[in-house]
């Protein structure tokens, strides 16, 4: 279980504009229990979805606050990560 930085094992690739914002991320080595703190990008979390390389499907992220909790099943992979919230 490790903190992972938004510019290392975790890089921006998209988003959208307006109020409600969604972003993709691109993330790296991760495995199940890591944690990505968005504060920098989002002000609110509504709502995470990684789809992993490994992982069957599209998973739900757990979110505390803007905190992104990577879900079970996931042992030292590559995945995207789509977050939609309040941007900060």
């Amino acid at each position: 279980m490790a903190v992972l930085t938004l510019t290392q094992q975790v890089m921006f690739v998209w988003s959208s504009n307006g109020a409600a914002q969604t972003k993709l991320y691109e993330m790296l080595n991760v495995n199940t229990g890591d944690t990505i703190d968005l504060s920098p990008d989002f002000r609110a979390v509504k709502r995470a979805v990684m789809l992993g390389v490994t992982v069957a499907g599209a998973i739900v992220a757990a979110n505390t606050g803007n905190v992104i909790t990577v879900p079970a099943g996931v042992a030292n992979d590559a995945a995207y990560l789509l977050v939609y919230g309040v941007h900060a």
